[in-house]
């Protein structure tokens, strides 16, 4: 018995427990993304190229990867005004 396989996109149809990738070129997934992000010496695009490898390839991530990137560096409470 042969079993035929259809291919939907992703967009279309998420399969669960899927890896999410964020570099697809070079297979670097968000989980692979985010551990390198929490590491003190990833700051830029380079570091994370160098770190992972995330962006080395045709740079198209470059956009997502910077988001990522941006997103790290707010910070996540506001700062309390001790002056009133």
């Amino acid at each position: 018995m042969q079993v035929e396989a259809t291919v939907t996109s992703r967009a279309s149809r998420p399969v669960l427990g899927a890896p999410v990738y964020v570099c697809t070129c070079l297979r670097v997934t968000e989980c692979e993304l985010l551990a390198a992000l929490s590491r003190p010496n990833v700051q830029t695009l380079k570091d994370m190229r160098c770190c992972i490898g995330a962006g080395d390839g045709c740079t198209a991530c470059h956009g997502l990867l910077q988001q990522y990137l941006d997103a790290r560096r707010q910070p996540s409470c506001p700062p309390i005004c001790s002056a009133r």
